[in-house]
């Protein structure tokens, strides 16, 4: 048996990035302890070639132009700031029109390209989808506006205004790895900033969080005025999730006596975050096969804005 509280790490609050795309940057190098070993690479979401205005995929899931990729309209239904200081909004689209899209969506952790038709033309951002598949015939996308990119001009949308998607992308978090609930007893989920949008995708879809041992939402921001839906908290954790809110650099994940084959976690944050906690967890003998992520880079100025 290990315990979970010998893990104590960065998890720090997203930094301001000057990426046209990208809404989170990484720990600056000074901030970070040294790993014992350099993790291996994680079950990841890669974006997949497609067919038919703007993209091409290539190695790493960054796109790049080239490639001819099919729109889908889709009207504003509702916008809004997602945090007291609207520093993130939450824009929800319209699918009634388009249930083929919808259909496509089957696995939290999946993402899609989206740009405005209207205004100037910039390169379209790729956005995770915040809301779970099958939750009905809208998309939620959770929006940190970037000056100068699409992202703004996604933040600035007012309803009834058209948004235009790409295909829905990636295989999404490899939660058979994580499931049935005995493989995965203790499940640890980390998000850093707007990296909650698919972890939102992922606890309401559903983890049998009241079918394993421990199920634990570890989530950082510069402050909670900058923290995305603390009005979800409460029904997150009346599902089994225990959600700990983190402002402070410094996280320890707690006294839990767990055995560590029987741990896994799902991680969304800045790659050198990401990076710390797979080197703690792989340390204490969690499973590689266990620790989920998306894969995405700051510095690309095609990441996903997560």
């Amino acid at each position: 048996m290990a315990s979970a509280g010998v893990i104590s790490t960065l998890l720090a609050p997203p930094l301001v990035h000057s990426s046209p795309v990208a809404s989170a940057s990484p720990l600056p190098a000074h901030a970070l302890p040294s790993l014992r070993r350099r993790p291996r690479s994680l079950p990841t979401v890669r974006a997949v070639q497609t067919q038919g205005a703007g993209v091409q995929t290539q190695q790493g899931g960054a796109a790049r132009k080239g490639a001819i990729q099919r729109w889908t309209s889709a009207p504003v239904a509702a916008i809004g700031p997602a945090t007291d200081d609207e520093s993130i909004f939450l824009i929800t689209l319209d699918l009634s029109g388009a249930p083929a899209l919808v259909d496509a969506y089957t696995t939290p952790g999946q993402y899609l390209l989206a740009r405005v038709p209207s205004g100037e033309k910039l390169s379209p951002a790729y956005m995770c989808i915040s809301s779970a598949p099958r939750s009905g015939l809208q998309f939620d996308l959770l929006v940190k506006p970037v000056p100068g990119t699409t992202s703004e001009q996604l933040s600035k949308l007012r309803v009834g205004e058209v948004v235009e998607l790409g295909p829905v992308m990636g295989r999404g978090f490899a939660i058979q790895h994580i499931n049935p609930p005995a493989a995965a007893e203790t499940l640890l989920l980390f998000a850093v900033g707007v990296g909650i949008s698919p972890i939102r995708s992922l606890i309401e879809f559903g983890i049998a969080a009241s079918e394993r041992n421990n199920v634990i939402l570890y989530y950082a921001a510069k402050d909670l005025q900058s923290m995305p839906y603390q009005d979800r908290f409460k029904k997150w954790e009346n599902t089994g999730v225990k959600v700990v809110t983190r402002t402070q650099q410094i996280l320890n994940l707690g006294e839990i006596a767990v055995n560590p084959l029987s741990m896994g976690a799902v991680i969304v944050a800045p790659p050198s975050s990401k990076e710390l906690i797979t080197g703690v967890l792989l340390d204490i003998g969690v499973p590689h096969d266990k620790i989920l992520s998306i894969e995405w880079s700051p510095e690309d100025p095609f990441a996903p804005n997560v």
